[in-house]
């Protein structure tokens, strides 16, 4: 049973890397758009294209039917460029937040977050994922010393019964479980 649940957790922690990966390749892809945009505008400029400097509050790229399909903005001073799809809805947002924290945002049709990429405040990268009904199902990230934690969570999101690995590296893989009672447990930590 034990070599079961492992198996089962270690496909888990599989399928999580490869999601991981996966949406690190599309950051990639957005953040590739947006230089290959900044070097054609460049470009442009400096073959005489333009005589000068191009400034507005937004720039919309429109699908044929006339609905947005990116928009590059300016929201409470942070820059973000969104994605829309053919039907008009926010389906990918990149965007600087606060005081400059990068953000990569993908939704669902009814414009629900289902992942997002960033760094925390103290510049730490994270990804989380959340389900249909918009409760946070799992995240992997580097807390504040840096060290590697892994959360996995059951239908009532961060608040119902989970699973937190963490590796601190003073004390060594530590495992947190709260079950569906609301009891919290510990295995690991040098115990």
């Amino acid at each position: 049973m034990e070599k079961e649940a492992g198996d089962r957790a270690e496909r888990r922690l599989q399928q999580l890397e490869k999601q991981v990966r996966d949406a690190r390749a599309i950051a990639l892809a957005g953040v590739a758009g947006v230089a290959v945009l900044c070097l054609f505008s460049l470009v442009w400029v400096l073959t005489g294209g333009l005589s000068g400097e191009v400034r507005a509050k937004r720039f919309a790229v429109m699908h044929e039917n006339g609905k947005p399909g990116v928009l590059l903005t300016v929201r409470n001073d942070n820059p973000r460029l969104s994605l829309y799809d053919v039907d008009g809805d926010l389906r990918a947002a990149f965007e600087l937040q606060g005081k400059g924290r990068p953000v990569l945002s993908f939704l669902d049709k009814e414009r629900h977050y289902r992942s997002v990429v960033g760094l925390s405040d103290e510049g730490n990268p994270g990804i989380a994922f959340w389900d249909n009904d918009s409760r946070a199902r799992a995240n992997f990230k580097l807390a504040d010393s840096g060290e590697p934690a892994l959360g996995l969570f059951g239908m009532g999101g961060e608040e119902g019964p989970s699973a937190v690995l963490y590796l601190s590296d003073e004390s060594g893989p530590i495992l947190n479980f709260r079950d569906v009672k609301g009891q919290d447990w510990e295995m690991g930590g040098g115990r």
